[in-house]
């Protein structure tokens, strides 16, 4: 039975990061009850910006039977020395665990305000996406893609080309190019006609820079019921994308999925078709990972047990416990031996040390 993996998929913690504050309605449980009843054998979530919930969404995807795949789609700036809103968007998933920790630390980066990362969105600048290594697997996102908008920036008149962001988006591609072992471009249905110049644009470059298709979806609702109620909760917010009904941005099935493309009709069927299944290919490049739920605190001393048994000894001594009557000092010793024993059976002297 054909299938896909759906890896471009925004649940209502985007709302945190959106730049409207408005994106979806649709919790990320109810994508995976959708994605199980339909036989798929991954999911991940691009939330904008954003790997909130990371952990319990893992959790839930593999009590489903399913792989999770770690993803943020980022917002990308230029520069962080002037306030630009700029925020290009562009997907990266973690390929490993490395990746994973590679991923949540750019996050981590792209919320701080004291550094201007934070500019009405968590954003990392293009220097630190081509800093990424080979633990990133990335994708092309969506029309707010660097390389749509460069192009549009570029080319915005038929008389006159700008140089600067001619020369920006060469080297941008150059980097793909030479990074293609972990790059996608990525098509998408949506019946728009600017969608449907960027998907032809993207199959010139695969061509020309050997970098594969990939089939996203885009989503932001789970059905037709959570699409219309994210159009009221975009107009409660005050949001508008523009042309939102030439999107279709809810959830599908293969079957589904394929139809979209053949109805958009902006590619031959044999390239879209190997796109959706190079969801597949993306999915098996992702490794899954255990995650360590040990205590982790910091090692202060090398041997911290001997350290606790003096710093305890210590405090009998300054406190004057050896100094009671033999009765009273042997209520105080008990209760100290039971607490000690206690810290050591939860692994926690290196808390009590700290």
């Amino acid at each position: 039975m054909d299938n896909y993996n759906v890896y471009h998929c925004h649940s209502d913690i985007s709302n945190l990061t959106a730049g409207t504050g408005a994106d979806s309605i649709t919790k990320y449980t109810d994508y995976l009850d959708k994605a199980q009843s339909l036989g798929m054998q991954s999911i991940g979530f691009s939330e904008h910006g954003s790997v909130m919930s990371w952990i319990d969404k893992k959790k839930a995807t593999e009590s489903r039977g399913m792989k999770y795949m770690h993803g943020n789609e980022v917002y990308l700036t230029k520069t962080l020395d002037e306030k630009i809103r700029d925020n290009y968007h562009y997907i990266m998933y973690a390929r490993n665990y490395e990746g994973v920790k590679e991923l949540n630390k750019l996050t981590s980066d792209s919320f701080n305000r004291e550094d201007g990362h934070f500019y009405y969105n968590p954003r990392i600048t293009f220097d630190e996406l081509k800093g990424t290594s080979d633990n990133i697997i990335m994708t092309s996102a969506c029309l707010a893609s660097p390389l749509w908008r460069m192009y549009n920036e570029a080319y915005n008149s038929k008389f006159e080309t700008n140089k600067s962001i001619e020369r920006e988006l060469d080297d941008l591609l150059n980097w793909m190019g030479d990074n293609k072992n972990r790059m996608f471009f990525e098509i998408q249905y949506h019946n728009h006609p600017e969608q449907v110049k960027f998907n032809q644009m993207l199959l010139r470059l695969s061509r020309e820079l050997d970098i594969p298709l990939i089939a996203g979806s885009d989503t932001h609702a789970l059905d037709r019921e959570h699409a219309k109620a994210r159009g009221l909760f975009l107009k409660s917010k005050g949001a508008n994308y523009g042309d939102e009904d030439l999107f279709d941005l809810t959830f599908k099935s293969y079957d589904e999925f394929v139809g979209m493309f053949e109805k958009q009709n902006a590619l031959p069927r044999h390239i879209y078709l190997e796109a959706i299944h190079n969801t597949n290919v993306f999915a098996d490049m992702i490794e899954e990972f255990e995650l360590d739920n040990s205590p982790k605190y910091p090692k202060m001393h090398d041997k911290p047990i001997e350290a606790f048994k003096e710093k305890i000894e210590e405090g009998i001594e300054t406190r004057g416990i050896n100094n009671l009557p033999v009765d009273e000092k042997k209520i105080y010793l008990d209760r100290i031996k039971e607490e000690f024993d206690t810290y050591v059976k939860l692994d926690t002297v290196d808390y009590m040390l700290l």
